[in-house]
């Protein structure tokens, strides 16, 4: 028979027999509240043929402090943990590729740059390189006066790079920006520590003061 307990409604398996006929009290485990239990009104006298034997493991152990046995408990299953910990495990090494593998990746599939620049995860272009020695000397140029300005590039990123597009700028005095023009730069990729010399022609617009040679941030 099932007894329930009136303070806390804690439920326990009670075999019928053990409360006898005119009652037993008992005491809870969870709030130790005690009460008088009876038996049930319409229970059936007990015929030992039919009774089944009580199986090992069938119920857990009397609690201390108690008179009564508590309902046995199905254990839960650990195979929801077990495929949730290889999911995140998968995910995690998938992340963790795509962030090591991230210039193969872009390179491969340029679609992929906007999402790593979101991330934080892409340098700059140019990062890593530096522009030295530049020079800036008058030249004729399809007949009309001109500028040839010179340098090198520099790959101090530590390890081969590849060199992105070059910039170059003309500004007056008051830093107004009069004209910009794209070049290729003279090798493709550097090695760690290498140099390049590059060159550039222009015809400056009146005013021009100020020429800067940096590189091109757009991809």
């Amino acid at each position: 028979m099932i007894v329930t307990c009136p303070e806390c409604k804690t439920r326990y398996g009670v075999d019928a027999a053990a409360i006898g006929p005119s009652g037993r009290t008992v005491r809870c485990s969870r709030c130790s509240y005690s009460w008088v239990q009876r038996q049930p009104d319409n229970l059936p006298p007990p015929e030992p043929s039919t009774i089944p034997p009580r199986l090992e493991g069938s119920r857990r152990a009397r609690p201390p402090g108690t008179n009564l046995p508590t309902l046995s408990r199905n254990k839960k299953s650990k195979a929801p943990a077990i495929l949730w910990t290889l999911v995140i495990l998968v995910l995690a090494g998938m992340v963790t590729g795509a962030i090591l593998k991230r210039e193969m990746i872009m390179e491969r599939v340029p679609a992929t740059i906007l999402a790593y620049e979101t991330l934080g995860l892409v340098l700059p272009p140019g990062a890593g390189f530096s522009i030295e020695n530049q020079r800036i000397r008058a030249v004729q140029k399809n007949g009309k006066r001109a500028v040839r300005i010179e340098g090198d590039i520099v790959n101090n990123s530590g390890k081969a790079a590849k060199v992105p597009k070059m910039l170059g700028v003309i500004e007056d005095n008051s830093k107004r920006v009069l004209k910009r023009w794209r070049f290729n730069p003279p090798l493709p990729k550097l090695l760690n520590k290498e140099r390049a010399k590059f060159a550039t022609e222009v015809v400056p617009p009146k005013g021009s003061v100020n020429y800067t040679i940096t590189f091109d941030q757009r991809r």
